[in-house]
């Protein structure tokens, strides 16, 4: 079934990923209408969800988000499925690494770098930054796809880019592996996705709900001595945008001091720009289970 799947699904990306930009965004357009206005994907998970993220805004104002939402999803999600045929030209003309010198200059510790990022506007074209370092791998780690078709396509794409995707459940065998080797990369983490909580979780804030955080990533920053930043692409126009690395702040005795700061950098973010989001994930899904675990 998950090749029938991907032998249906596979010509229409690669006839999306030939496409000159300009068809791509009437394509847009015209997909919004259909998962929308039509299909209403995921409308009442996205409603729900600004709900709890901005309740002192009208409904008319979260509509607005929403809908602006939904034209922002589309974009993204064919400018994915476009980096199948992107040249490096295309897509460092379109995704621009501004403040690079602040890597490089932690790089000369020769340690690597930890990249905290949250989903938010066009994350998927991060991959593109190993475009812009010499001799350093740019490792993302993910949850791997049930299809193993689809699986192998986005680590072909991810690695013409110069990005490598790591599983979330091989992460410190890998970086182990690593430091044995004595290589320096840059280990990319999603922040802000949503752990099913145990006993030891750690809860927080999050706009304006308190939900669970993976803290991962600070516990190998940790462990291992890495710097770590914070990323964040922003939309400069239409298929344009612009990637900056923010340092983290002096660290203090509290055992989630960096992921705190993390969580109130991407709020800020969001509360500035909440319509580049990605409010189709379902973030608050453990809300309920708060006062259970705390």
């Amino acid at each position: 079934m998950h090749l029938i799947t991907f032998l249906i699904i596979y010509p229409i990306f690669r006839i999306i990923s030939i496409l000159p930009f300009r068809l791509i965004y009437i394509l847009s357009d015209f997909v919004y209408i259909i998962i929308y206005k039509l299909i209403k994907y995921r409308v009442k998970l996205v409603r729900s969800n600004l709900e709890l993220a901005f309740p002192e805004y009208s409904s008319t104002k979260r509509l607005t988000i929403e809908s602006d939402f939904y034209r922002h999803f589309c974009d993204i999600m064919l400018e994915s499925i476009k980096s199948l045929g992107m040249t490096k030209k295309q897509i460092l003309k379109r995704y621009e690494f501004k403040n690079q010198s602040i890597v490089y200059d932690l790089l000369k510790k020769n340690k690597s770098i930890v990249l905290l990022m949250g989903h938010y506007s066009n994350f998927e074209w991060t991959m593109s930054v190993g475009h812009y370092l010499d001799n350093v791998k740019g490792v993302g780690t993910y949850t791997p796809l049930t299809n193993k078709y689809f699986e192998r396509l986005m680590q072909k794409v991810r690695k013409r880019h110069k990005g490598y995707l790591l599983s979330r459940y091989k992460v410190h065998d890998y970086i182990k592996s690593e430091e044995e080797k004595n290589n320096v990369n840059i280990y990319g983490f999603a922040t802000d996705q949503s752990p099913k909580p145990t006993e030891k979780t750690y809860w927080r804030k999050f706009l304006n709900v308190n939900v669970p955080f993976f803290t991962g990533a600070e516990r190998i920053a940790n462990t291992y001595d890495y710097s770590i930043v914070f990323g964040l692409a922003k939309r400069v126009k239409r298929g344009y945008y612009t990637f900056n690395v923010f340092g983290t702040t002096k660290k203090t005795d509290h055992p989630y001091d960096i992921t705190n700061q993390f969580v109130e950098f991407i709020e800020k973010q969001i509360r500035e720009y909440p319509s580049e989001y990605l409010w189709t994930h379902n973030r608050f899904k453990y809300k309920d289970l708060y006062e259970k675990f705390n």
